[in-house]
């Protein structure tokens, strides 16, 4: 594997360099030359040797053509901070001419992350619908390799034909790019190509111009979860009422106590009574609903570890009523119990975050029992996100059952779960078993 590894790392390097330094012109001609030089290596026989020698002129004269190709361009984006993965992005570029003469008959692309996987990652890597390669594909991997690459990438790009660019003048145009997963996007540059004569090589000058795109993981069309309204008691709960539209109900008047705030006094009655007279205030009980991602996933669970994101997201977004509080629970590098506040505004917090959890190795699931434990008072239901439906994680659910939390199951699994006897079998509008890679079919539109 390690012998396959270093031979797909020389292989792509210099793909990546003939696709970057030849049009489809030079890629004919690199052709015929190959095939003419195999055809005509018995130069007694046959003239297949000249059409090679020709060949190998024009493409030498095509390289040298493109030398001294030193364009003074400043490039600068004008694009939003975020984006979805799968959905296509249009943005603004600007081209300054800091140069002394025109630039004509240059392409503009953008240059995403060129850097190549280790072989560790190779190894753990799963490339979606793998097992339905034939066997070759699989054993060698090289489709995989492909797809790892890929992903580094990130996003879809095209190639963007430039008008002339006078002296000194500049151009703007609207570039397009679709990413293709969630999570930080590196933008570090722009590529400028421009053909030699004969069409035949391209000439490569980079572009800097340093910039990252926060891709917020991909969503569907959830229907909104059906929980309960019930209301709980929330410690501190006059300032969080406040953050969810709960007026302060007031419940009586009493003598002012060291340590009272002054925005409290009733000014009336210490007018009449001649000393500080304080509004008391009731504690306020309120909903809240807890959404909860199951991120402890093995390595051959990567698609559905991702469908599970996306998921999430989607749910994030579809929470009816939201004059309450939602918590979001996951696992990443540490435990997170991230809590947004009236309105949709507290949804891009938790879609950042979901934006870059990565799965959870070196803490077992009962870790997050732990963590729902410390505040499992507080919450009137919830909706878990679940990573297969093994015993360890029906007896997540049962634990939760048992605390009197009204639920909302979605488990995501490599194939398609029988509805057996468990925890959730006298509930089955609560329980949607659901197949990575198949969401967009589960939920439609």
């Amino acid at each position: 594997m390690h012998l396959l590894f270093r031979a797909f790392r020389r292989t792509y390097r210099v793909s990546r360099w003939v696709r970057r330094r030849f049009t489809p012109t030079g890629h004919f001609v690199g052709g015929l030359l190959l095939a003419s030089a195999v055809v005509g290596a018995d130069t007694r026989s046959t003239l297949a040797y000249k059409i090679a020698t020709l060949s190998a002129a024009l493409i030498l004269v095509a390289l040298v053509g493109t030398w001294g190709f030193r364009p003074r361009l400043l490039a600068q984006r004008r694009m939003p901070e975020m984006a979805t993965a799968g959905e296509r992005l249009r943005y603004r570029v600007r081209l300054d001419n800091a140069g002394t003469r025109a630039e004509k008959g240059l392409t503009l692309r953008e240059a995403l992350d060129r850097s190549l996987p280790s072989y560790q990652e190779f190894r753990l890597a799963r490339e979606p619908g793998e097992e339905l390669r034939n066997w070759f594909d699989r054993r060698v991997g090289y489709p995989r390799w492909e797809w790892v690459i890929a992903q580094r990438r990130g996003a879809i790009i095209g190639d963007y034909p430039l008008p002339d660019i006078p002296a000194g003048g500049s151009v703007e145009l609207d570039l397009e790019l679709t990413p293709l997963r969630r999570g930080h996007l590196r933008l570090p540059g722009l590529s400028l190509f421009r053909p030699d004569p004969l069409a035949i090589a391209r000439a490569v000058r980079e572009l800097a111009s340093p910039d990252t795109l926060l891709v917020l993981p991909r969503r569907y069309a959830v229907p909104a979860p059906d929980l309960p309204g019930r209301r709980n008691y929330q410690p501190g709960g006059v300032a969080r009422a406040a953050s969810v539209g709960e007026s302060e109900e007031f419940l009586s008047l009493r003598e002012y106590r060291p340590g009272d705030p002054l925005r409290r006094l009733h000014w009336r009655s210490w007018a009449k009574t001649g000393h500080p007279v304080v509004k008391e205030f009731q504690e306020e009980y309120f909903v809240r609903h807890a959404l909860v991602l199951d991120t402890f996933a093995r390595p051959e669970q990567g698609r559905a570890f991702e469908d599970a994101v996306s998921l999430t997201a989607s749910l994030v977004t579809r929470m009816p009523d939201r004059d309450r509080l939602l918590d979001l629970v996951l696992a990443g590098t540490g435990m997170h119990w991230l809590t947004a506040e009236r309105g949709r505004s507290g949804d891009i917090g938790m879609l950042e975050m979901l934006a870059s959890i990565a799965p959870t190795r070196d803490r077992p699931l009962a870790s997050l029992r732990l963590v729902l434990a410390q505040r499992i008072g507080l919450i009137s239901g919830c909706a878990c996100v679940l990573l297969g439906w093994d015993e360890e994680r029906q007896a997540l659910v049962r634990w939760l059952r048992g605390q009197g939390v009204t639920l909302e199951v979605y488990a995501v699994c490599a194939d398609s779960i029988p509805l057996e006897p468990g925890p959730m079998a006298d509930q089955p509008s609560r329980f949607h078993p659901l197949v990575a890679g198949r969401l967009e079919e589960a939920f439609p539109g």
